[in-house]
């Protein structure tokens, strides 16, 4: 039956009382799924943290790691913003899923805050994770030094958009016939989805501040530096490792080359990065090991398609969250624990407990 023939056929449907009532459960079903779908991406998924292993055998790293692994508990993405119940569900479930473990480092790649006023209940997070054996490092995400405003979101991506197509040689196209074609609209859909969201800045975080709560935890952060881990070198579980870290590459200043500079090119080299785009450096191919975040691993996964939205210029929607390799490099982006917008559906919270382990 075409649409045209439904259409037609439509009002003496409508006069069939059992049509009706069909239709109307018809609807109550979808609307009370819809229901429940929102309910769990709203109210269960996010809260519900869990806790995933990763083992990654790292050539030529015998006497430079320990023989058991180096064992890294992997945070990122808390975005602590003040929402104590659910801040407090999350930390909660952290801790319980975090209790009695034993790790060597302590790793967070960004967005530790969402708004200065999550700091209280950040630092209640950290002071109950189990220490680290060997302690912990850190840098900081886009969020941790601006707050944004999503009021303007769809505006400021559609100038965005209209902006490319006149790259692109569409400078014809005036606003007022794109939106009133169906095809346009869905050419936005899609960009909307591609391109990392452009949202307006609201205001500045006391990253000073935060950096101090970090350091009186002995978590330090590592922007465009890093440092030279030993530790019981020579020994079974002696560690000769480089840690650095690079700024974030959209609110900060992030300088692969400066990160690093100085180490030496057979040394192990742990990478840090909030943003995944930071593998289109070429730099980036030094490190052994890149732990990142940003991504959320898009918090809305659907099948067939993967992520709603990557937030990244660079990865595919099946590349947002896990392992993947570039290279000689592992990489690893965790989807985290927090997020913005407070919805996840197919992308649950997530804690990295990584063994790096010598051959």
């Amino acid at each position: 039956m075409t649409l045209g023939t439904l259409a037609r056929q439509l009002p003496a449907l409508w006069q069939d009382a059992r049509f009706r009532q069909q239709l109307w459960n018809g609807v109550g079903i979808l609307a009370g799924l819809g229901a429940g779908v929102a309910s769990y991406a709203l109210f269960h998924e996010p809260l519900h943290v869990r806790l995933d292993r990763l083992t990654i055998r790292l050539p030529g790293t015998q006497n430079r790691l320990p023989r058991q692994g180096l064992r890294i508990l992997h945070i990122s993405d808390t975005h602590y913003q003040g929402r104590n119940w659910r801040e407090q569900a999350k930390t909660e479930s952290i801790q319980r899923l975090c209790r009695g473990l034993e790790y060597d480092l302590f790793v967070h790649t960004g967005d530790f805050l969402h708004h200065d006023n999550g700091l209280p209940n950040l630092m209640d997070l950290l002071d109950r994770l189990p220490p680290p054996r060997l302690g912990g490092y850190a840098v900081f995400g886009n969020h941790d030094y601006s707050r944004y405003s999503h009021r303007t979101l769809l505006s400021q991506s559609w100038q965005n958009y209209c902006a490319a197509i006149q790259r692109n040689g569409h400078e014809g196209r005036r606003r007022h016939r794109a939106l009133a074609s169906v095809e346009e609209l869905v050419r936005f859909g899609r960009f909307f989805l591609d391109t990392p969201l452009d949202m307006k800045r609201s205001g500045r975080n006391d990253v000073s501040r935060l950096e101090q709560v970090l350091a009186s935890r002995n978590i330090h952060v590592l922007h465009n530096r890093f440092v030279h881990l030993t530790h019981h070198v020579g020994r079974a579980d002696g560690v000769d490792l480089y840690i650095a870290g690079v700024d974030d590459v959209v609110e900060g200043k992030p300088d692969l080359r400066q990160a690093l500079g100085g180490i030496p090119d057979d040394a192990p080299v742990l990478l840090l990065s909030h943003n995944p785009d930071i593998l289109v450096d070429p730099e980036s191919a030094r490190a052994d090991v890149i732990l990142a975040g940003h991504t959320h691993g898009g918090q809305i996964v659907l099948p067939w398609l993967g992520a709603a939205h990557t937030q990244s210029l660079h990865l595919s929607r099946h590349q947002v969250s896990g392992y993947l390799q570039r290279g000689k490099t592992h990489v690893y982006i965790t989807r985290g624990v927090g997020e913005g917008i407070p919805v996840r559906l197919g992308a649950r919270p997530q804690v990295t407990l990584i063994t790096l382990l010598p051959e």
